[in-house]
């Protein structure tokens, strides 16, 4: 047990819903001890342990029992039942605000999570300046936090959690509050902390998370479903995002039976003359309906429903992706790219295409979907497009590339339907 930090056995946490606020009541009066809730379980006959200096990675959907987890490791909740054992002592960033007087300035609240985690003034005093040069706040330090933006409170509190130099350090989800400086530098500061300090860090940054963590820990529905390599771990994420939508097993152009799963895009989302109209549209990545992952070389399958006021001859379907900064990154048209020529005939028509996703850095991409009429590039009409219609996430990538450059479509055809 001596190179354990956090042991975990058969957890459970159960919450008692009940139907109605006057339901307690009359539980409470009841005589013949009569229930009136249900139990709902956040955490379920939960096991692992986290060894020192091990860096742990916990990932899952919304309501799986993460943020649940950590608060009954930190003291914050009681278990139900199951034990926990914990070896050294905690340094945790939970919710914003969490440890901190909202009246007491910034300097006075280092003092108080110095206090609560069991350091002495003269300790706290040590780690004063690397705490304030850390968190960068200027003058503020000495106002009232309840005045911070929340930018400035998360950089205060995890300057604090990660000074101290704790056995164990605990974050979930506090550092997507943080501009991206800041949070590179949060995580150069976790990875010195690695072989030191045990880290236990709830994030939905897969892709510092496969940097930083030898292994994550999945969990849905209150359960441990996978505890493991990274990679494993997202992918068997991304297959628990998809739901009910089962991937396909053909490869070819998808079908008319399949338009009740195409998505509708929002009123706001259109722009164009809209003479035609992108009614729905479908994708995959290499055969995953809708996934939210992709690597490079993989096969994007993008299908549309349009509906055509006009028949057009010369039609033009196109994509653009833009980084979540709004750069413009890569695109292409069937115009420029080597595909055959089609028309669009009035009323409901088909569209289908394809392309590989190039070596582009690591980060979150926006897909635009768009029809145009033209002959060439300098006369075309821009009939609809649907902006960032699509949110994809490249992981594994290779290198940082500027401007903007073209992807050829692989292929590319329009059937009309009604």
């Amino acid at each position: 047990m001596a190179d354990i930090s956090i042991k975990v056995e058969d957890l459970c946490k159960i919450y008692k819903l009940y139907d109605k606020p006057t339901d307690r009541i009359k539980e409470a009066l009841s005589l013949s001890k009569k229930t009136y809730y249900r139990e709902h379980y956040a955490l379920k006959n939960v096991s692992f342990s986290v060894n020192k200096g091990e860096t742990v990675g916990i990932i899952g959907v919304n309501g799986a029992g993460k943020s649940t987890l950590l608060k009954i490791i930190t003291g914050v909740l009681t278990p139900t039942s199951g034990s926990i054992e914990i070896n050294g002592k905690i340094s945790a960033l939970l919710e914003l605000g969490a440890g901190f007087n909202m009246d007491y300035t910034g300097i006075e609240n280092i003092y108080l999570n110095g206090t609560m985690m069991g350091f002495s003034k003269s300790e706290v005093d040590k780690k004063l300046d690397d705490i304030l040069r850390f968190a960068d706040i200027g003058d503020f330090i000495d106002q009232p936090v309840k005045t911070y933006s929340s930018g400035m409170f998360v950089r205060l509190a995890f300057a604090v959690a990660i000074n101290i130099d704790p056995d164990i350090l605990i974050v979930d989800e506090a550092l997507s509050v943080g501009d991206v400086f800041f949070q590179a530098k949060c995580y150069k500061k976790i990875k010195e902390l690695t072989g030191k300090s045990t880290v236990l860090i709830v994030s939905h940054d897969l892709n510092a998370l496969t940097k930083f963590c030898k292994r994550i820990i999945l969990m849905s529905e209150g359960k441990k479903v996978f505890d493991g390599d990274p990679n494993e771990a997202i992918a068997r994420y991304f297959k628990l995002k998809q739901g009910s939508v089962k991937k396909k097993k053909d490869t070819g152009i998808f079908a008319a039976e399949n338009f009740s799963e195409y998505r509708v895009p929002a009123a706001k989302d259109y722009s164009g003359k809209m003479d035609v109209v992108i009614e729905k549209y479908f994708y995959s990545v290499d055969d995953e309906p809708f996934a939210e992952q992709c690597r490079k070389n993989d096969e994007f399958k993008i299908s549309m429903v349009v509906n055509s006021a006009i028949d057009i001859e010369d039609t033009i379907v196109g994509f653009q992706i833009r980084d979540k900064y709004g750069n413009e990154v890569f695109g292409q048209t069937s115009l420029t790219s080597d595909t055959d020529r089609y028309s669009i005939l009035q009323g409901r028509n088909v569209i289908n295409f394809s392309f590989d996703w190039p070596e582009i850095r690591e980060g979150d991409y926006f897909i635009t979907l768009g029809i145009g009429n033209g002959t060439d590039v300098l006369n075309q009409v821009e009939e609809c497009w649907i902006n960032n219609a699509i949110h994809i996430t490249a992981s594994t990538g290779g290198k940082t590339i500027f401007g903007i450059f073209n992807q050829n479509m692989k292929t590319f055809e329009i059937s009309k339907t009604d």
